[in-house]
């Protein structure tokens, strides 16, 4: 298994929770339907997110890729173009999960 710093990380707590505890900041259905996969994921610790049976966190994926950097606030240049992507949804989710778990 490829250890990375990314991969190295927390993958916080109260799964099972987020659904209720973050707002889908999105307008178009296809970025609130991304946003909201991600957080499916998140919840139910979806393998494309956490390895099975594990508490590590998986980046095999861009999904993941984003959405961890997201979680753990590396800050991207986001353009126009690039905020109308999965990609930022996916980092969006991940921001506000961690930030809903500060609370």
């Amino acid at each position: 298994m490829l250890r990375t710093t990314l991969s190295e990380g927390p993958i916080g707590e109260r799964h099972g929770e987020m659904h209720t505890l973050v707002r889908n900041p999105f307008k178009t259905k296809f970025m609130r339907a991304n946003y909201e996969a991600a957080v499916k994921t998140y919840d139910i610790r979806g393998s494309n997110f956490i390895y099975p049976n594990t508490n590590r966190r998986c980046v095999g994926n861009a999904w993941a890729n984003n959405f961890w950097r997201g979680f753990d606030g590396v800050a991207r240049n986001w353009d126009h173009a690039s905020k109308q992507t999965p990609a930022y949804a996916m980092w969006c989710a991940g921001r506000d999960i961690r930030q809903a778990l500060s609370q």
